[in-house]
């Protein structure tokens, strides 16, 4: 009968609560050293999706203002 935690449902590579009173000091600054990188590197991420989405947001803005100031000619296209 295989132990209670040999489940893959059930097992943990990270700290938990149990593990970080077990980890070294070490672990414990190479964990957080982690999670702060993670922390940074999705906020950039979310940052730069930010100003690229603005930038392309007013690139269609200006696009719509210049084709909206062009003005009509006077005569019609048309021949009568």
């Amino acid at each position: 009968m295989p132990a209670q935690r040999d489940h893959a449902g059930h097992r943990s590579n990270g700290l938990s609560a149990r593990n970080c009173r077990e980890a070294t000091p070490e672990e414990r600054v190479t964990y957080r050293k982690w999670i702060l990188g993670m922390a940074v590197f999705y906020c950039a991420l979310l940052l730069i999706s930010g100003v690229v989405a603005f930038v392309v947001d007013s690139g269609a803005g200006s696009t719509r203002l210049t084709s909206l100031s062009v003005h009509p000619t006077d005569g019609s296209a048309r021949s009568n």
